[in-house]
């Protein structure tokens, strides 16, 4: 599926191939359970304060994006509601105006 359109949101699906995920051994998971290390081996404590604030700032981000979310949520529906009773007025004078 070739198209030109940028809007074509699944264009590129078609080249898409999907990886698979590498199945855990019972070893990996009894290392990795069983650790006692609380800081990865391959990670530095600058690197790890650095993770964790990125981490913060993300759920900084998700909470602003969950509250931007539910506002849109309730707008769109009183919008509708307002519509709908808006419609049924009209309706009701159209209604009117036959009789």
């Amino acid at each position: 599926m070739s198209t030109t359109n940028d809007d074509d949101l699944y264009g590129d699906l078609e080249n898409t191939v999907a990886k698979p995920q590498p199945k855990p051994t019972a070893n990996a998971l009894v290392s990795t359970s069983f650790s006692t290390s609380p800081l990865p081996d391959n990670k530095s404590p600058s690197e790890i304060l650095q993770m964790q604030q990125q981490i913060q700032s993300l759920k900084e981000e998700r909470d602003t994006l969950q509250k931007n979310i539910g506002i849109l949520y309730r707008t769109a529906k009183a919008e509708l509601q307002r519509k709908d009773r808006t419609i049924n007025q009209l309706q009701d004078e159209v209604d009117s105006l036959r009789r």
